[in-house]
């Protein structure tokens, strides 16, 4: 279970990503938004098309550069160029896909309520703090309601499309198959060692006065040791993570989830123990250890549900793989170079 039981979590700011990872599902509701983008610089100029609908460029840098900007902290090495071209690819990749799913997605004529829709968006304004946070998003997406609304539409009808072509069409995994598929990977049916830790987090870039914001953290940190204030009270009133409405609970994670210095230190508190001040290349953070579970092999019956799910949800990527591939060799695709 080591690899295969990691889960996409809320907390996305310190974990590292799969840059290869493949998605079953690439419409994805909370995904709407592009993270911390700002708007593009139009440029009149055609990246690709699918039957006849374009991509621009600008529409492409918009998407890629919030990504790229995350992923190039991880690419290193004399291939960094190489990997980073690769990326793109599969960034105009992933919008081709997009318009090919939205465009079948509209040839079903799948129904969407107006309830589904606004359930839709009532869970997307989840991830703001509050709703002028939410209308601040959209303006800086360039997007009226009207036109999120259609958004949200759009991505319900293709949600539909694939539980109809796919989800529906594979078969649930027998009990026999699970307990084949425990028996040939009895070795990797363990539990990595997992810590479930709070942080205060004090960001940093390159345009930030990292003096001011080590000295910020220094007294936060004197704070904590004073006691007067719970760690989770703190995080909640100084922390510049998502986390902070939490308390600053990021809840457990395994050893490759985290960005190094972060996890390193981590794993070597005790239960309990609040750390120094950490940098890390998003800012400075005070880490407290809250709980620790050892390493552990996970009998057949305790994981029977999840490699039942794992094996299901297995078999509809490759059924959707194959499918969407058949698409594709359907759609009128042309694809232009990326800068």
């Amino acid at each position: 279970m080591q690899k295969k039981n990691q889960t996409c979590r809320q907390h996305k700011t310190m974990r590292k990503s799969n840059v290869s990872a493949n998605l079953i599902f690439p419409f994805i509701i909370l995904c709407l938004f592009i993270a911390n983008s700002s708007p593009a610089k139009v440029v009149d100029k055609t990246i690709a098309t699918v039957d006849g609908e374009v991509i621009l460029m600008s529409e492409f840098e918009k998407r890629a550069k919030p990504v790229m900007e995350e992923y190039e902290k991880f690419l290193t090495g004399p291939d960094k160029e190489m990997k980073v071209k690769d990326l793109k690819e599969k960034i105009l990749d992933q919008m081709i896909d997009e318009k090919i799913l939205i465009r079948e997605a509209k040839r079903m004529k799948f129904n969407v309520s107006r309830k589904e829709i606004q359930d839709g968006i009532e869970e997307i304004k989840k991830r703001f703090g509050a709703e002028e946070e939410f209308n601040q998003e959209l303006a800086k997406q360039g997007l009226t309601e009207e036109k999120f609304k259609d958004q949200v539409k759009e991505q319900i009808m293709v949600i539909k499309l694939i539980d109809q072509e796919i989800k529906n069409k594979v078969a649930a995994p027998t009990d026999s198959e699970i307990e084949d598929f425990y028996k040939q990977n009895e070795s990797e049916m363990v539990e990595p060692e997992q810590v479930r830790a709070r942080h205060i987090l004090i960001k940093i870039s390159e345009n930030s006065d990292k003096a001011a914001a080590l000295k910020k953290i220094k007294q936060i940190l004197k704070e904590v040791k004073e006691g007067k204030s719970t760690f989770s009270e703190l995080a909640k009133k100084y922390s510049e993570d998502p986390s902070a409405a939490r308390g600053g609970d990021i809840g457990f994670f395994i050893r490759g989830q985290m960005v190094r210095k972060f996890e390193d230190v981590a794993f070597a508190l005790n239960v309990g123990e609040i750390s120094d001040v950490v940098e890390t290349e998003y800012g400075y953070h005070i880490i407290q250890c809250v709980e620790k579970k050892a390493a552990e092999k996970k009998s057949l019956e305790e994981i029977r549900d999840y490699l039942r799910n794992f094996i299901f949800q297995k078999r509809m990527e490759e059924r959707y793989e194959k499918w969407l591939r058949g698409l594709r060799d359907k759609a009128s695709i042309t694809k232009g170079e990326i800068e």
